[in-house]
């Protein structure tokens, strides 16, 4: 990768393990590393069962990792104490499933679908912030506008 790209998430050595030191202790996740870099787009691959979203749940911090580091934006993860880091960490750092039958609710539009963490961060200002908001985000992911007045189905 170029040096003039900024390491956006730095996965150091990442293991999570449940039930640990118990005799059915689960290593769900073993030793796994990885950099993504800004502007980068990074797809975790592997087998039903594999660890993807056990990993993905330990790197947000749903889970805590039982070793390793997560490093984003230059800060490890794990050092974040106030309400106000944590805060400020999950308005930009987010897992979005793959299956949209779970993840995406049919009776609301795709802009209120993509809405959803801007109206819970307080990221827009009025109405029209908000569209403009949702309408680069879909450019952004090579989306025409006009999809966010349809629904996910």
């Amino acid at each position: 990768m170029p040096e003039n790209r900024k390491k956006v998430l730095e996965v150091k050595h990442l293991k999570q393990y449940f039930g640990v030191d118990k005799p059915e202790m689960v290593k769900a996740v073993d030793d796994i590393s990885f950099d993504i870099y800004e502007g980068e787009v990074f797809g975790l691959v592997g087998e039903s069962g594999s660890g993807k979203t056990t990993a993905g749940r330990s790197i947000i911090h749903l889970y805590n990792p039982t070793d390793g580091q997560i490093i984003f934006n230059g800060k490890d993860v794990s050092s974040f104490k106030s309400k106000k880091e944590k805060l400020e960490f999950t308005r930009n750092m987010q897992m979005i499933f793959q299956d949209p039958q779970a993840s995406l609710n049919p009776r609301m539009t795709v802009e209120d679908i993509i809405a959803e963490g801007i109206d819970i961060h307080h990221l827009a200002k009025d109405k029209a912030d908000r569209r403009q908001k949702v309408e680069e985000l879909l450019e952004t992911v090579g989306l025409n506008r006009d999809h966010a007045s349809r629904y996910p189905h």
